[in-house]
């Protein structure tokens, strides 16, 4: 590199530590349109500074000069992968998605083994279309009703028809099969309208209007006149929590003619009580880790984040048991403008006695819905009925604290429809101590924990043998604190912990309370303090790093910080913990995945809908428990990362133990706390880490005898994909 040109970056390099990044950007453009040699051995620094000058540019709504200097650097680096993926980052924070879309894509065609790419790429197609589409696409029992329902109600000719929420358009499509004198379909998400508008026009229904709005922003007027017949979907596990009774009262006073019809026709709301350890564990602290912590009585739940029940499956659960009668909770009729006024205005509990029909213990209250699209035509949620539909999950109430009895015994609780929220009244509510779901996941897992008491005694004798205990720092950056907590009640000095949130300290202090822990000895570090800068030069004898996202991921945030506690602030003879994480995977055939990430036209009575929607699939799902769901094992699990600082792509061949058709790679950890200490393995029902699968498409026959090269690509910040490769040789 010549004189002239080394000028240029060390004067762009100056500029940059003034944060003159606008300045320095122009000078590395000038350096590299004088000197094209030097772009390849500068590039990486250019994007750091392209990104500063961007967003300082955004923050200043100067989103023009931002695409123009995007421009300028693609003009002089036109195939940079990295760059593209900047700037389909800055595109999709700017909620440009489709276009963001384009640059992470374009990335991919480069280099298909491209991580970061990819994951952008996933985040990009599950903003813009949510997975439960796919779900409901694939529920036959649900569509079928409908149609039917459609069917015996539409009168060719006269009926003019409304769709509210129409999402991909199938509902439409049925109405349109009726020959409507009119109809239209509204939908608030840009996304979802400009793919009905494709599925109508590749399924011959131009005639079906599509208007990208919110039914309660329109008026008659848009719709072209009042209209006879209106159905929706727009329900949630809950029934009413996606807003269906504000947007039935508004089409009843704006856009339905007085003498019209709402389908569904009416609904009913159902709770029940029931006893599942398995999901009771997802939200309160179970008694033996309250014991361990000395905090027997007290009433751990998760935070909430105003949610009031949490979304699920039932039927994918093998402990449940169902220990009392249901009871109607809310019936309503969407034909009855002044019903709906009614429940909206409704301020007063509603009492909801519930029978045990066995004796035992209640941790649970769960609620489902039947829809009666007509007189004739129901669908139901209830997870008991064969005949369910599966497009809606059941509601599990949060915060029912666990009651013990007796069959025949009366259950007294209550709910509250306030504006149709569905909430259970707790009495209870204000001696509940809120955590995290991190540290309520983390505390809950019983075998992750004894594991982490094991380690205790080993680490006593150990460091006994170096050091007076009294003298020992230790930094536990786990959910919570519990190797730093017991070795703190063995006399360690002081210790370093992590708290992700004001709540998860307020119950960290009540714990250290409890077991007379001096507060003086606990320094806590919030979310936003988990930083290298935070440790400066502080050395520790025992560093406890948690990698892992609640969600199955790793955190490459956490990881990065991890190795450099490893090597910069644990004493020489420290103890690092936990001494080796491995990712562990087997190729899978899931009939469940498929139907998450998938949609079939024999579904949805033949129309073309699957190849639009199907666009949309991602190539990765988390917060996986693999202990429910179905799948078909076609490989024997095997090792395939060992976590490093240095960890790189590469192949590992797996031997094929069944036939099949694999579609995907499930994958979960196995972790040493301490060398010689045996591992533990993540793939279990109460792991506070949750597995993940990588997908294929398409699916990949496998031959039993034969193997699978799983290919496992990394990036330079650490990030990894698997794809599979099978060998038919």
């Amino acid at each position: 590199m010549g004189d002239i040109a080394r000028s240029y970056i060390t004067m762009s390099r100056q500029l940059s530590s003034y944060g003159r990044y606008d300045k320095a950007f122009e000078l590395y453009v000038l350096a590299f349109n004088r000197y094209p040699s030097i772009k390849t051995m500068f590039e990486s620094e250019f994007r750091i500074v392209l990104n500063r000058v961007n967003e300082t540019l955004a923050s200043f709504g100067k989103l023009d000069e931002v695409f123009a200097n995007f421009g300028i650097a693609m003009n002089i680096f036109p195939e940079n992968i990295y760059l593209l993926n900047d700037i389909g980052k800055f595109l999709y924070k700017f909620e440009y998605y489709t276009v963001a879309w384009c640059h992470f894509q374009n990335a991919l065609k480069i280099d298909s083994g491209f991580v970061d790419a990819e994951r952008n790429l996933n985040s990009v197609k599950n903003l813009m279309v949510e997975r439960w589409h796919f779900r409901m696409l694939n529920d036959k029992i649900r569509n079928e009703a409908y149609h039917a329902a459609l069917q015996e109600t539409v009168i060719p000719a006269q009926d003019s028809v409304l769709d509210i929420g129409t999402g991909s358009g199938l509902l439409a499509l049925y109405a349109n099969e009726c020959t409507p004198s009119a109809i239209t379909a509204c939908e608030g998400s840009h996304v979802m309208a400009n793919l009905a508008q494709v599925i109508m026009e590749e399924n011959l229904a131009q005639e079906v209007v599509i208007i990208n709005k919110m039914s309660t922003d329109m008026d008659s007027k848009e719709i072209g006149g009042r209209r006879s017949l209106l159905v929706t979907e727009v329900f949630d596990s809950g029934l009413l929590g996606e807003h269906v009774l504000q947007s039935l009262s508004h089409a009843w006073d704006n856009l339905i003619a007085d003498s019209g019809k709402v389908i569904p026709h009416s609904a009913e709301f159902f709770v029940m009580g029931a006893k599942c350890d398995h999901l009771y564990l997802k939200y309160q602290l179970r008694q033996s880790a309250k014991s361990l912590l000395k905090i027997p009585k007290m009433a751990i739940h998760t935070l909430t984040f105003g949610d009031t029940y949490d979304c699920t499956d039932m039927s994918m659960f093998k402990d449940v048991t169902y220990m009392t009668e249901a009871h109607l909770v809310l019936k309503i009729d969407f034909n009855n403008p002044d019903d709906i006024q009614q429940v909206l205005q409704q301020r007063e509990p509603v009492l909801v006695p519930l029978m045990a029909t066995q004796t035992g213990e209640i941790n649970i209250i769960i609620g489902w819905f039947n829809l009666h699209l007509t007189k004739n035509i129901i669908i139901t949620t209830d997870p008991k009925s064969e005949n369910r539909a599966n497009a809606w999950q059941q509601a599990v109430f949060l915060d029912f604290v666990s009651r013990n009895i007796e069959q025949n015994e009366i259950l007294e609780t209550q709910f509250l429809i306030n504006e149709g929220k569905m909430t259970l009244l707790s009495d209870n509510l204000d001696h509940i101590t809120r955590v995290s779901p991190e540290t309520l996941r983390f505390l809950n897992d019983i075998e992750y924990t004894k594991k982490i008491k094991d380690c205790i005694a080993m680490a006593c004798v150990y460091f006994g043998q170096l050091i007076d205990i009294s003298q020992i720092d230790v930094a536990d950056l786990c959910p919570f604190p519990l190797f730093g907590l017991l070795m703190l009640q063995r006399g360690a000095r002081s210790l370093v912990c992590y708290a992700k949130s004001l709540s998860d300290k307020k119950f960290f202090k009540k714990v250290f309370k409890a077991n007379k822990i001096p507060q003086s000895k606990v320094k806590f570090l919030l979310e936003g303090e988990l930083t290298i800068d935070s440790f400066a030069k502080e050395k520790y004898h025992a560093v406890f790093c948690n990698v892992f996202e609640l969600c199955g991921d790793i955190d490459l945030n956490r990881q990065e910080l991890a190795y450099h506690l490893k090597e910069n602030n644990l004493h020489p003879a420290g103890l690092f913990i936990p001494a080796t994480v491995q990712l562990m995977g087997q190729l899978v055939d899931s009939p469940w995945l498929d139907r998450q990430n998938r949609v079939y036209d024999e579904n949805v009575s033949n129309y073309k809908i699957a190849k639009h929607v199907n666009k949309f699939q991602v190539s990765q799902n988390y917060c996986l428990d693999l202990t429910t769901m179905d799948f078909t094992v076609l490989s024997a699990p095997m090792i395939l990362a060992t976590f490093t600082n240095t960890m790189v792509s590469g192949v590992v061949s797996v031997p094929i133990v069944n036939d099949g058709n694999a579609n995907a790679i499930l994958c979960w950890y196995s972790i040493v706390l301490v060398k010689d200490m045996g591992e533990i393995q993540t793939n279990r029902s109460d792991s506070f880490i949750e597995s993940m699968a990588f997908l294929a498409d398409p699916t990949l026959p496998t031959l039993r005898g034969g193997s699978a090269n799983i290919l496992r690509c990394v990036d330079c910040n650490g990030s990894f994909k698997l794809m599979i490769d099978i060998d038919t040789t």
